[in-house]
């Protein structure tokens, strides 16, 4: 950062389109020396109040602030948790969550927004503080913790290191063939998140770049304004989940996609799990005729605790049809027969780490289902609060320390599939069912059924474990045009003949009931929660 502020003192560091200004995006700029000079002068008003390795909470909407608390935490030596403005029961139970266990001295906010209530936190309004020269103190601990999705589990604080940072960011453009290129990043991401975070700033903190930042919610209401963001700009680099290229087909005209040039977009990482072969063909079929390259999307595999990136596509996409009843019993094995397949996208190679497949602590051979486990600079020391079994899990033979991601993957062709969460894993009489396939199946039964917002998972029967399965209206299907009982019957047939499995229960719920995480992920451990409190609401 020191660095840029010296040799590009009035070069653009970050910008931030404000839609809220202006429909078109309103330009927002900061220079390194300006975004220097700020961050000075906020990391001597928290050196007032906090004292090194304390926690300060960025409490920030996405933004030139952001930015500017995120680096003014460096200069102070204290840790960023960069989070989000308060605001719904939601954000305001998983931030309870995180004042518990991270126990913050101080948040950044701004006066729009309100404060956690939290009167032992010093609250400070960033735009409040004045730039200045006073110097930075960086020291030689954790940068910051990010805090986990909570897609299985209660949020957790993932300790980061600058080292990490570092590494992670050039793994990450070696992967994208942009270590020796300019990136051009384009970032809608939330901040607060492991991928935004790198992405958004990590990209132009470590490589000295102009970044271009939106607002997520400027991106759903128009999903065009991210392409719009993307045209015509050099080795672009972006990122995105399932549901975002989807919008991007369903919800951008001919006129949006007629100016667009996208031919200098090198990467679009799609970091979902699993990554949907439908979506990223739609995508590319819709976009391909405005410059789009075959190898442009990216999937990709990542998690927090090894910062964000683990593996990537270094070409166009793989997809693979594996055989569906082979995968339950631990097998990739080719099937060509579609009724009897389940398909796959390969997420590439790791890049400057390692990567193995492990059952049972032992390393699979190729073709063998088992638990990612990780190797790297990239990866976190730890939990802020230490957690068993995930870091530093040893391996026959092997004297490195590995981190266990809780995925379940297999190697093929070279090539990394992610096949699911562990702790998601549907097992009925002995067999394994992944429940995103389940849920694809589910969501096809019935033109009724939101797509995305169905999930699947176990409950406790009589005898055995029982499937469930929780299906949002589509917002478009009129309440009262429905025959619920036909409903379940569709998604029942449609389960039983592709899995060969018994569902217990389909329940129709309203818009927006099945519970998603901080960072747009399905939580299919809180709907099951919800499920079995009967806290849902039935359509």
């Amino acid at each position: 950062m020191r660095h840029w502020a010296g040799q590009r003192p009035d070069s653009t560091a970050f910008t931030f389109l404000d839609h809220d200004a202006d429909p078109a995006g309103l330009p927002v700029r900061i220079t390194w020396s300006h975004l220097d000079r700020r961050a000075r002068g906020l990391a001597a008003r928290l050196r007032r109040t906090c004292a090194p390795e304390d926690r300060v909470l960025i409490l920030l909407p996405q933004g030139i602030d952001y930015a500017v608390a995120f680096v003014a935490c460096l200069y102070a030596d204290v840790l960023a948790v960069p989070l989000f403005p308060l605001t719904g029961a939601g954000h305001r139970d998983r931030l309870d969550g995180i004042l518990r266990d991270c126990s913050p001295t101080a948040a950044l906010v701004d006066e729009a927004h309100a404060a956690p209530g939290a009167t032992s936190l010093d609250m400070i309004v960033v735009n409040r503080v004045e730039p200045s020269d006073a110097p930075p103190t960086p020291g030689h601990g954790p940068a910051y913790l990010q805090y986990t999705s909570g897609s299985t589990r209660t949020p957790a604080g993932v300790v980061v290191t600058d080292r990490n940072f570092q590494v992670n960011v050039r793994q990450a453009l070696t992967a994208y063939g942009l270590r020796d290129e300019p990136a051009t990043p384009v970032s809608w991401l939330p901040l607060f998140h492991d991928m935004g975070l790198v992405l958004g700033l990590g990209v132009a903190l470590l490589t000295g770049v102009e970044a271009t930042l939106m607002d997520p919610l400027a991106f759903l209401y128009r999903p065009a304004r991210w392409l719009d963001a993307l045209h015509g700009k050099r080795n672009a680099i972006s990122a995105a989940p399932n549901f975002a290229y989807d919008l991007c087909v369903r919800r951008t005209t001919d006129d949006d996609r007629a100016h667009l040039d996208l031919t200098g977009v090198t990467a679009l990482i799609n970091g979902s799990e699993p990554v949907h072969a439908a979506t990223i063909a739609r995508f590319h079929d819709t976009f391909a005729p405005h410059g789009l390259r075959p190898d442009a999307q990216r999937p990709s595999y990542g998690l927090a605790e090894a910062t964000v990136f683990v593996t990537a596509a270094t070409g166009p996409p793989t997809t693979t049809p594996f055989d569906r009843k082979a995968l339950a019993e631990g097998r990739a094995e080719v099937q060509d027969d579609p009724g009897r397949a389940t398909t796959l996208v390969g997420c590439g190679q790791a890049v400057e780490q390692d990567v193995k497949v492990v059952a049972d602590g032992v390393e699979c051979p190729p073709g063998r289902i088992g638990e990612i486990w990780v190797h790297g600079e990239n990866v976190a020391p730890g939990y802020w609060v230490a957690k068993p079994g995930v870091f530093g899990a040893p391996l026959p033979g092997d004297p490195r320390p590995w981190l266990r991601t809780g995925d379940l993957g297999v190697l093929h062709d070279g090539e990394l599939y992610v096949v699911g969460r562990i702790k998601d894993l549907i097992v009925i009489d002995g067999r394994n069912h992944y429940p995103q396939d389940v849920e694809a199946t589910a969501e096809r039964a019935d033109p009724a059924l939101r797509r995305g917002h169905v999930a699947a998972f176990s409950v406790p029967g009589d005898a055995q474990e029982a499937l469930v399965i929780v299906a949002e209206r589509a917002p478009k299907v009129p309440r009262d045009v429905i025959d619920p009982a036909r409903v379940r019957r569709a998604v029942r047939a449609a389960v039983s003949a592709h899995h060969d499995v018994r569902v217990r229960d389909v329940l129709l719920v309203e818009p927006g009931s099945v519970p998603r995480t901080s960072s747009g992920k399905l939580s299919r451990a809180a709907c099951r929660d919800r499920y079995l409190a009967a806290e849902l609401p039935v359509s």
